[in-house]
């Protein structure tokens, strides 16, 4: 598999579970009082991830502001697709290598956002 092949299997598989934190998310919206930690699914590219991490609604809309940007378990950064933005107990934000923009763009259900 080519490193572009790779990144952009990479850049799928963390768009799909942006999707389903953004579901996650909309959900909670409705609720008089969300909760101050909310868990999400850690949007990293291992397919078989099943980490979870709690952000706050802030830290989570911080994270969606660039659509090249993911929240994973700390420790499951890529460093051969993307690179480390922030690192906090609880999270680490990744941004995309520029390669996978297209992709990352293209199904960020906000529609695509900043760019940076």
């Amino acid at each position: 598999m080519s490193d572009q092949a790779r990144d952009e299997r990479i850049a799928l598989n963390e768009a799909r579970f942006r999707e389903i934190n953004d579901r996650v998310r909309d959900d909670l919206a409705d609720l008089h009082e969300p909760p101050e930690l909310i868990g999400f699914v850690c949007e990293c590219g291992h397919l078989d991830c099943r980490g979870q991490i709690e952000l706050t609604d802030g830290e989570y809309a911080s994270v969606r502001s660039d659509p090249m940007q993911f929240a994973v378990v700390p420790g499951h950064e890529m460093p051969e697709a993307e690179d480390v933005v922030e690192r906090a107990e609880r999270f680490t934000i990744i941004r995309k290598h520029e390669n996978v923009r297209g992709i990352v763009e293209s199904t960020d259900p906000r529609g695509g956002g900043a760019s940076g």
